[in-house]
């Protein structure tokens, strides 16, 4: 479905106007962790329930969702919060991988693992407080020191930016002069922070970036996150937040036992329908409030109480989808998934496809055109996520090419049986029993999100059950659809050519 052609008004905008429609800015960074952190502040929308992680009193906790959630949009936020709060902590953000690069541990045992990553985290703390410390009356102080001097921290502005403000009494008379080995970052941590009033907040970014499902790799992630909780419990002052992503957790927690006990520290991100609209119009009007600061129409305008107005400044409203007329942050959500990432990306393509065809506004007809270019982000991104689940997953999507998008759970099972088993066997899939046969094909299909409840109950017209919200679906011969169908996500129908 085209757009409708431009009516002459449209076409006389002013091209400054206009141009709004293509600003990167205008739907935020879609990498969270890469934004300016003023900016993510002016947006970031808050949940009761992200309190208890912005809090000094829990000292460990770790966010998990699906990729292109928000997990490292919150990591910052809670990072800014805390340099708000202007008390002197530390904080220290940092990639997963930085930390492994400091020390190779090759090791298959656990405990030499879990050992490595107390020390790896231990070893980065120490040079944030050896380049804040400045001086060396000790050797422990001095050992912290000359650390920060060899991995070039002392002279990084943005290191002297975080610890202005550090305040450290009475240093020297209360540590201990004892000559440490330069590896014993673990002794030299818990001396320090126990003789000072400060607190040092760890940051720790995708632990599961570069995960591959073997032995090895198991074991060098689980580790990270019991080496964690020993830390919490062994160092005073010191709060610890990660993140990882739902598939890698779940592969995890199926060979550690160990984690069972994080359980009770997990955060699971997610947002609904409305908290998406309430992203989208945050974004927009951050945007408008930072690029048209003297023009009250935009200034005025709060996303708490005008959030319609808001919407229609980038949106031609109301989106016309399933026959019913709708506001346009109902189909975005289901088109991203409820995934902030994917929404901007969505966003932004019908912003370009607007903006080339010289529209004031992005229309549910821009959305409509982009979705094959958009389908092929969300397809690779599929394969990405979950293909160390299931090394056949581009197989048995690609099966589904060419065909229809609604099956009852018989049809989904008899197209799994000829189109995927008879052709290639019953695929291997982490943590789903190959007795079923097709049906375990289908629940890890309902698991990644291709395929999704259809509820039609929902009164908007819209309703899309997910494996979150039931994920006994597809597993008990007593209840397997609750009386629903299924569907293709319709982020992957167009790039399929499904009909």
């Amino acid at each position: 479905m085209s757009a409708s052609p431009p009516t002459q008004n449209s076409k006389n905008i002013s091209n400054s106007k206009r141009s709004d429609l293509i600003n990167p800015e205008l739907f935020g960074n879609e990498a969270g962790d890469d934004e300016d952190l003023e900016v993510l502040n002016s947006y970031f929308l808050g949940k009761p329930e992200f309190e208890r992680f912005y809090s000094t009193n829990t000292r460990l906790s770790f966010v998990r969702s699906r990729k292109g959630v928000g997990k490292s949009a919150l990591l910052k936020q809670t990072m800014y919060l805390q340099q708000e709060k202007k008390t002197g902590d530390i904080l220290i953000y940092v990639k997963a991988a930085d930390l492994i690069a400091m020390q190779d541990v090759k090791s298959s045992s656990p405990d030499e693992l879990l050992y490595g990553w107390q020390q790896r985290i231990c070893s980065q703390i120490n040079l944030e407080l050896g380049a804040a410390l400045q001086f060396g009356f000790t050797d422990d102080s001095m050992l912290l020191i000359e650390s920060a001097e060899i991995a070039g921290f002392r002279n990084r502005n943005i290191v002297s930016a975080l610890f202005d403000r550090l305040k450290i009494k009475g240093l020297g008379a209360e540590i201990e002069r004892t000559r440490l080995k330069a590896t014993d970052s673990h002794a030299v941590l818990q001396r320090v922070l126990e003789n000072k009033d400060v607190t040092v907040w760890l940051f720790v970014d995708d632990v599961d970036a570069t995960f591959v499902n073997t032995e090895h790799e198991r074991l060098k992630a689980s580790t990270f996150f019991s080496a964690c909780r020993n830390l919490i419990s062994s160092v005073k002052g010191l709060c610890i937040r990660a993140s990882v992503r739902s598939d890698v957790w779940s592969v995890l927690a199926q060979h550690d036992e160990a984690l069972d006990k994080c359980e009770q520290y997990m955060l699971d991100l997610a947002w609904s329908t409305t908290e998406t609209g309430r992203i989208l119009e945050n974004k927009i009007s951050s945007y408008f409030s930072r690029y048209y600061s003297d023009d009250p129409k935009f200034t005025s305008l709060r996303p708490e109480t005008d959030g319609a107005k808001i919407r229609k400044i980038i949106f031609k409203e109301p989106f016309h989808w399933s026959g019913r007329p709708l506001d346009s942050f109902r189909p975005i959500h289901i088109l991203s998934a409820g995934r902030p990432r994917w929404a901007a990306q969505l966003c932004k393509l019908a912003g370009r496809d607007a903006y080339d065809k010289a529209y004031s506004h992005i229309s549910m007809g821009h959305i409509k055109e982009v979705l094959r270019t958009y389908g092929k982000f969300r397809v690779s991104d599929l394969y990405k996520e979950h293909r160390h689940q299931c090394p056949m997953l581009q197989e048995i999507i690609e099966s589904f090419s060419g065909g229809v998008y609604r099956f009852t759970t018989n049809q989904l099972t008899n197209h799994i049986t000829d189109k995927v088993i008879k052709r290639i066997g019953i695929p291997a899939i982490d943590g789903i029993s190959a007795e079923k046969g097709a049906l375990s094909v289908a629940h890890f299909l309902f698991r990644c999100g291709f395929i999704a409840a259809r509820d039609e109950t929902n009164v908007t017209g819209l309703g899309f059950i997910r494996h979150e919200e039931r994920p006994n679906l597809l597993t008990s011969n007593v209840n397997l659809d609750d009386g629903m169908s299924w569907e293709v996500h319709p982020s992957y129908r167009d790039v399929l050519r499904i009909k």
